[in-house]
């Protein structure tokens, strides 16, 4: 069975790659597909927001003062 799982991967990749190769593409590109690595920057400043947003969060609404449990006995 899991010689199977490794075939369907190897060609669902290579199927993946041939489409991409010879395949028709897109007729209609955003502008965006002809910035280089804009993919890239894009996910890189989603993912700096992502953790800044997410530390925010966590201070405004997880974390406790260091005193919390002294002030509450």
């Amino acid at each position: 069975m899991r010689t199977l799982h490794w075939i369907l991967l190897a060609l669902i990749t290579l199927g993946t790659v041939l489409l991409s190769v010879f395949g028709k593409g897109n007729p209609h590109p955003h502008a965006w597909d002809r910035i280089p690595l804009f993919y890239a920057a894009f996910g890189f400043v989603g993912c700096v927001l992502l953790i800044l947003v997410s530390k925010a969060l966590g201070k405004a609404f997880l974390q406790k003062d260091e005193s919390y449990y002294e002030r509450h006995r």
